[in-house]
């Protein structure tokens, strides 16, 4: 099938010459997609205000011999409410980057979807924008089975947030969010999983939940 319109996740996107995008896409069954959207940075395209990340999307594409293009494009949920808060949206944004990074193209992660539209959910509603980020991406590391255990690895890390992280790994949002953090406790969390990300995926990450 050449063409084919698809549930898709918008993980980010960048510029391909005078007028075109490369847009970075997630469905459940295809995995991470790297797509042409043609003349997307025109201001008449009629892909305007439906390219931009976060954006859950119906997307027809057609598979061509060198490259996946975009063709048809209409939004299911362009999260209003999480662009409105600063705090969401940078959590939002980063678990965007991260997903996009850390996955290979073609590369399907079972109820990846789900969890992203699960996690963004809960951004909507949550007090806790930040530590809902938190567990997007251990719950992200333990599905690639990249989430080590960290009583038996060359990295120390204190048991408390050994235990932390075991928490989160296996519960609900709902439930994660009843935890109380300080700043010194967030910022050594944040350092822990960025040590763990970048160890695992040899990958580098200039910023990582801020």
């Amino acid at each position: 099938m050449k063409s084919q319109t698809l549930k898709c996740v918008i993980l980010g996107h960048k510029n391909l010459g005078e007028s075109d995008k490369w847009v970075y896409l997630y469905n459940e069954e295809l995995g991470k997609i790297k797509a042409v959207a043609k003349g997307a940075r025109k201001i008449t395209s009629k892909f305007i205000g439906h390219l931009e990340t976060l954006n859950t999307c119906n997307i027809t594409l057609y598979f061509g011999p060198r490259n996946i293009i975009v063709t048809e494009i209409s939004t299911i949920d362009s999260q209003k409410r999480i662009r409105r808060d600063l705090d969401k949206l940078s959590g939002a944004l980063q678990i965007a980057e991260i997903t996009s990074r850390v996955l290979y193209e073609n590369q399907t992660l079972e109820n990846l979807f789900r969890l992203m539209e699960k996690t963004l959910q809960h951004l909507n509603t949550s007090e806790k924008p930040l530590l809902i980020a938190m567990a997007y991406i251990v719950k992200l590391l333990d599905k690639m089975g990249l989430l080590p255990d960290l009583r038996m690895h060359t990295y120390s890390v204190d048991k408390k947030y050994i235990k932390f992280l075991e928490f989160i790994r296996s519960k609900t949002f709902t439930e994660i969010e009843t935890i109380a953090l300080t700043k010194e406790e967030k910022e050594r969390i944040i350092q822990i999983l960025k040590t763990l990300i970048e160890r695992e995926t040899e990958k580098h990450f200039k910023s990582f939940l801020i």
